[in-house]
């Protein structure tokens, strides 16, 4: 998707922008990702900082509004860039973050230098975001929800090519709402794309999805993540018995999470826009290997 670029921003969120950096010496625009705002380096005479912005009208704008509550009471203990000012005006919002350097893509394959940071921070969340401090964010089971009602699409009408069909409809007579719960801050979306490499370890970023729920979701949630990235079922889960909060999760519940994660990316992979249809069904073949490995 095409991103914003500075001058589509209104004169009074630029004018907002320049009066908190003092002054913008060089805008840098950067790739927006799939959201459609902008994204931008200012180069200030405090040194950089980063900006992303777009309109309230925007599908992703609730995102935008979900980053921006969390940034506002996030710990320092957390590795994440810190939100450092955020504004809400004439129909735009727009937040700065700390500038982080990033040196090169997170690596979550076997054997990679990032997975001790990684698994660092999925340990450091539930603890220091238990209890929540703070931020009104939905719970993980709206989340969830929007998962499912796809994922009960497809069981409903199974295309032909839908494969491990008793399996994923095993796995998600196991979700279970009540287990789910809880009072943890959850990002809820780890994946390369929102983890960053620097000089001071892995950053996590984009809190668009972030959510309340049971400390074990967030571990849950990443584990066909590093299935995709080349690990095997077995090694997946082993690494998420480094997260205590994993140790306490309902092994039924994580199954029907598995299904309804996956299901979705099924579901994806076959009805949604053609440019992400093929790195869907990678994601969905990765979920599918984790609900077999489980129900087996």
């Amino acid at each position: 998707m095409t991103g914003r670029e500075w001058g589509d921003l209104p004169r009074e969120v630029r004018e907002e922008l320049r009066a908190e950096c003092g002054s913008i010496q060089r805008v840098t625009s950067l790739p927006a990702g799939l959201t459609g705002g902008l994204a931008a380096r200012l180069d200030t005479p405090r040194g950089p900082v980063f900006v992303k912005a777009l309109p309230e009208d925007s599908p992703s704008a609730p995102l935008y509004q979900r980053e921006r509550l969390v940034g506002a009471v996030l710990p320092e203990g957390v590795p994440a860039p810190r939100m450092l000012w955020s504004g809400h005006t004439t129909g735009w919002i727009a937040l700065m973050f700390e500038h982080v350097a990033v040196q090169r893509e997170v690596d979550l394959g076997p054997d990679s230098p990032d997975l001790g940071d990684v698994m660092d921070i999925v340990r450091v969340l539930g603890e220091a975001l238990t209890p929540n401090p703070g931020a009104e964010v939905p719970s993980v089971t709206d989340n969830v929800e929007f998962l499912r009602r796809r994922a009960d699409a497809l069981l409903a009408v199974p295309p032909d090519d839908l494969q491990s069909l008793p399996a994923y409809r095993a796995a998600r007579a196991g979700l279970d709402w009540d287990a789910m719960a809880g009072d943890t801050l959850l990002h809820a979306d780890l994946h390369e794309g929102n983890l960053l490499a620097t000089g001071r370890g892995v950053r996590l970023i984009d809190w668009g999805l972030a959510s309340l729920g049971a400390a074990w979701v967030e571990a849950a949630l990443l584990i066909p993540r590093l299935i995709l990235a080349g690990h095997s079922p077995e090694q997946a889960e082993a690494l998420a018995e480094q997260v205590p909060a994993w140790k306490a999760a309902p092994e039924a519940a994580v199954t029907g999470l598995a299904a309804v994660w996956s299901l979705f990316r099924e579901y994806v992979a076959r009805n949604g826009p053609a440019p992400i249809r093929a790195s869907r069904a990678r994601a969905a073949a990765a979920g599918r290997a984790w609900v077999e490995y489980r129900t087996s």
